[in-house]
């Protein structure tokens, strides 16, 4: 009966995902509450996620992103790059850019931030957004594997070394690793 529920719950949240009548976090919750209402998880499965230094980690990411772009300094960072005229100087320092900056916030609240900017860019010259988009979530993955910060995959690896006995990553022990990567990705 737990497969079926599931079933039936994973349906009415792709569901409502793709219609998006509710909010994302909404609907997760939502998922959550229903399984944990069936008895399809226990209480302490429902909740054990959110004790995960790993999610504790990427929502912290988001909190510093939003500060980041409340702040002001995405816009000017966007006022910055609107002012490149050139093509493949402006994708040459968007990538630099969000490489950087994705080593030290989530690749993925990065790239959220920086899809505006980049469209807002680029809509005066003529040139289609997506000739930069797909080089900036390149260019964001390949900073985000730089350090234990820079991607969930690498928080999630470190959580579940630690969970094992082992003891885990240092912040920088993706770096030579994930420079190497950026680097010949470039070339």
């Amino acid at each position: 009966m737990d497969l079926v529920i599931t079933l039936l719950v994973l349906v009415g949240a792709v569901t409502l995902f793709v219609t998006e009548k509710l909010r994302m976090d909404v609907v997760a919750l939502l998922v959550l509450c229903t399984l944990l209402i069936f008895g399809v998880v226990s209480p302490s499965e429902a909740l054990s996620g959110f004790s995960s230094t790993a999610t504790i980690t990427v929502a912290a990411m988001f909190v510093l992103s939003a500060g980041l772009k409340r702040s002001g300094i995405i816009a000017v960072l966007g006022d910055q790059l609107a002012r490149i005229r050139r093509g493949w100087l402006f994708a040459l320092v968007m990538m630099l850019l969000a490489a950087f900056l994705s080593a030290f916030v989530n690749n993925t609240a990065i790239v959220a931030i920086f899809i505006p900017m980049v469209i807002a860019a680029v809509a005066g010259s003529g040139q289609p957004p997506s000739k930069f988009l797909i080089p900036l979530s390149y260019a964001a993955q390949f900073g985000g594997v730089c350090t234990l910060i820079g991607t969930s995959t690498n928080l999630l690896v470190d959580s579940l070394a630690r969970q094992a006995g082992q003891t885990g990553f240092t912040l920088f022990e993706f770096a030579p690793l994930g420079i190497v990567q950026a680097d010949e990705s470039n070339v």
